[in-house]
């Protein structure tokens, strides 16, 4: 690139802020503005072009095997909600009665000198356990998420065949009501039935003549009666308490009136079914009408099953209601059995293996912050610094496009399959509920790293939520790069964060960043509490997770621990492809904002030491903080009572006991 030419980061026409007042004269500022070739926090124009070269030839890859894949198809097992649990812990089988939030936190393996003190269960170990921040999980909520249906909704347009379209509805109201009653039940809260709320079916008695969407002759009693309470929209059941409903609790849009056919009206009172005899209802609803998915003739790839369909379309409920989104299902049409199913007995048991591990299921569904940081975790490319996050995501725009202007969601949702599977999968599950701004939450995270206006963003990552689906999310799931034994050996700041994070594993201040930093800081210049760490080759390992109910502390080691079962291999892609061809630059490439809000998100971790310091200084940054063009008008560092300091001045501050002895050679 000649001399000349403008800096593609200030002559963009996506970029977020405003370059006349960031190129502002010197003399306003009080110091020179550094040029973007001094300026480290700013990439070369070279790196961006390969970058967005880069990711067009990896993101073109995975569109060219998802278009290979037949409609209607999906990679065995991919769908399979067990590859979601690996070490998710489980929600304690019994639960406060009125609490709508029950809280925990992670437990963490370090080594004795950088976690602190022994493991009390275990004073012969070098390993110390450390607590790490606190999770809140939602256990209840005031309303039930309305549902609406609409004749043309998302989900249609997702590869699901006739036999989901006709009935989603109808068994996500099914896992809806078995969600929420297994957690009443954990509560010992018993539920009821509202006569006066519920659907009426048609008798031959009784006829109206209307089109019937459910014929259910030949269903149970105890199947009739329970349809036509969770299919009204005025919430055919309650709990006796009136108190606070589960977070899965679901009813149809007010509007929604479906027509049941059945034998008998079932107008004698009965108690509701516990979680156990839902579930085999609903296996005689799937049986009734033959709702397996029909069989393919490769062992490779498989059609979605209508009840594993439902059940994770279920499970992000909450999600939907914490994101304020619509769920809106196809209208269902269920009047006979279908001649191609291939509903059996092993479709029977996986449906009673999703009650028997349905609290392993629930926690991640309860703390829809979690789903966020893994759906988002996709676009995740660990060799990607965080300078360069506009362009990288600028490339799966660029490539992803056409498919989200068109709402091709089952060609975005085999994208997302063919890269990260085990985070994929939530993917398929908001798209079969149905809100119809999805495809817009992609393209407005592609451009501004938040997926929608006024709630922020779900994606920063959380190491603890890595662990329990073992699906890496950012540079903090990564081993140190190196160790560094001479005062001056060049640190990657990737490792120094990494290092940093690892001593405040309970500070749920800031928010953790997912792309790699950049740089180098010389080792003499880093807090002398990190330098044990720098010199040592250790791994931070997810030991367990602490649930606290009355102040009592429960400890769960995870799915596979507890249960002894394995979960299936899903290997993640994440091989970056490096372009062979020259791609034309778009204006696209020289989106800003992405790569400046990671960066700044970077230097609130550098500027901030061990100790929770914050100071100029620790960020080891040329110049002063006003002359780099992204950090003005940055309030990183401002306080209320403290002055900055700038330059190459330490923060006097006296080494800890521990760092004496060390210092001294004394744990040598």
């Amino acid at each position: 690139m000649a001399d000349e030419s403008p800096s593609c980061w200030s002559g963009s026409t996506t970029s977020t802020y405003d370059s006349s007042s960031e190129d502002a004269p010197a003399s306003k500022q009080g110091a020179p503005r550094l040029t973007d070739e001094e300026d480290p926090l700013i990439p070369d124009p070279a790196d961006v072009h390969r970058t967005f070269c880069n990711g067009k030839a990896t993101w073109e890859a995975f569109l060219d095997q998802a278009r290979k894949i037949p409609p209607g198809l999906w990679p065995a097992d991919a769908l399979d909600p067990y590859i979601t649990l690996v070490d998710i812990p489980s929600l304690p089988e019994n639960l406060p009665r009125r609490s709508a939030v029950l809280c925990g936190r992670p437990c963490w393996e370090l080594p004795i000198d950088i976690g602190g003190t022994v493991c009390e269960r275990n004073p012969d170990s070098n390993v110390a356990l450390v607590l790490g921040r606190q999770v809140a999980f939602r256990l209840g909520i005031e309303n039930p998420t309305r549902c609406k249906i609409r004749p043309k909704i998302a989900s249609d347009v997702l590869g699901i065949g006739s036999e989901i379209t006709s009935s989603l509805a109808v068994l996500v109201m099914c896992w809806s009501y078995i969600l929420s009653v297994r957690l009443l039940e954990m509560q010992g809260r018993p539920v009821r039935y509202n006569i006066r709320d519920r659907l009426w079916p048609e008798t031959p008695q009784n006829q109206s003549g209307n089109v019937v969407d459910l014929d259910l002759e030949g269903a149970s009693p105890s199947l009739v009666r329970w349809l036509c309470a969770i299919l009204s929209p005025k919430m055919g059941w309650r709990t006796m308490d009136l108190g606070r409903l589960p977070p899965w609790a679901t009813s149809f849009n007010k509007h929604v009136k479906l027509s049941i056919k059945a034998s008998t009206s079932v107008a004698e009172m009965r108690l509701p079914p516990n979680s156990s005899e839902a579930t085999e209802l609903l296996i005689e609803l799937c049986r009734l009408f033959n709702l397996g998915g029909d069989l393919t003739e490769t062992s490779n790839l498989q059609p979605m099953q209508p009840y594993k369909a439902s059940f994770l379309a279920a499970l992000v409920l909450p999600f939907y209601d914490a994101m304020k989104l619509q769920p809106r299902l196809p209208h269902p049409y269920l009047s006979g059995a279908r001649r191609n199913g291939t509903f059996n007995s092993s479709h029977e048991q996986s449906i009673r293996g999703y009650l028997s591990d349905m609290r392993y299921f629930m926690t991640l569904s309860t703390q829809p912050i979690s789903i966020g940081t893994i759906i988002w975790s996709v676009l995740w490319q660990p060799e990607v610094d965080c300078n360069l996050v506009g362009p990288w995501l600028a490339a799966v725009l660029d490539t992803l496009e056409p498919a989200i202007n068109e709402e091709q969601l089952e060609v975005i949702a085999k994208v997302f399959i063919s890269r990260r599977p085990r985070a994929s999968i939530w993917w398929v599950a908001l798209f079969l509920l149905g809100d119809p701004t999805l495809p817009d939450w992609i393209r407005r995270y592609l451009v501004q790293m938040e997926e929608k206006y006024g709630f922020g963003s779900m994606s920063p990552p959380d190491p603890m939520v890595s662990a329990w689906t073992g699906s890496k999310q950012s540079f903090l799931d990564l081993d140190k790069e190196a160790l560094y034994a001479e005062a001056s050996d060049p640190v990657s700041r990737a490792d120094l964060l990494r290092c940093r994070f690892d001593l405040k594993l309970q500070d749920s201040a800031g928010v953790n960043i997912a792309w790699r930093p950049f740089g180098h800081t010389q080792k003499g210049r880093i807090e002398l509490e990190l330098w044990p760490q720098l010199e040592t080759e250790y791994t931070r390992k997810y030991h367990s997770f602490t649930w606290y109910i009355r102040k009592k502390p429960i400890s769960d080691k995870g799915f596979r621990k507890c249960t002894g079962r394995k979960v299936r291999k899903m290997p993640d892609n994440l091989e970056m492809r490096i372009s062979a061809e020259h791609v034309e630059r778009d204006d696209q490439a020289m989106n800003v904002r992405p790569s400046k809000k990671s960066t700044l998100t970077m230097m609130s971790f550098l500027v901030e030491d061990a100790a929770g310091g914050r100071n100029w200084a620790n960020a080891d940054m040329p110049g002063k903080l006003e002359q780099h063009r992204w950090l003005r008008e940055w309030e990183g560092l401002c306080s209320m009572d403290e002055e900055i300091v700038e330059g190459d001045e330490e923060p006097a501050k006296p080494p800890s006991w521990f760092l004496e002895e060390w210092i001294e050679g004394k744990h040598e």
